[in-house]
């Protein structure tokens, strides 16, 4: 089984919340929030923080960890493995677009109730909202055929 690390941060500045509106890709077109790869010998954190940079140019610091979220691909033998940051720290000037897709600042509450959110937003938003803290989904042949949710009231 091959794992990637990666990582997402929910960046709020009051009751706004920076939003990527990413272009085609597989699995993760329409709305999410910034992130991405752990390279090599990097930290979690140290990888959010790059990820962020990279993506908005926006600095941020002080991430406090909300859950994990996993997609397991059994076709693939491959499991991505999802750290979900929030930050409230934040500086600079978001950019409006990069290689990925348009950014934004919204109000959190209209984006929970925004169309177009990716593929997975609906359970990473659970673990943001602290309702969870796990979750892993399991997929083959591209298609999701087992979900297993730990809840904050398991624990």
């Amino acid at each position: 089984m091959k794992y990637i690390m990666m990582n997402m941060v929910r960046i709020l500045n009051g009751s706004q919340v920076v939003v990527l509106d990413k272009k085609k890709k597989w699995g993760w077109e329409g709305l999410t929030f910034p992130g991405g790869k752990v390279e090599p010998n990097e930290s979690f954190v140290d990888a959010a923080i790059r990820e962020v940079k990279e993506e908005t140019n926006l600095d941020i610091n002080k991430l406090v960890l909300n859950g994990v979220i996993q997609w397991v691909d059994l076709t693939r033998d491959e499991t991505q493995v999802g750290l979900l940051y929030t930050t409230k720290n934040v500086n600079g000037k978001l950019v409006e677009e990069n290689r990925e897709g348009k950014l934004f600042w919204c109000d959190y509450n209209e984006f929970i109730d925004m169309d177009g959110k990716s593929d997975s937003m609906a359970d990473i938003l659970t673990i943001f909202n602290g309702e969870n803290t796990e979750i892993v989904k399991y997929y083959e042949n591209d298609k999701e055929v087992k979900k297993t949710i730990l809840s904050r009231n398991e624990g």
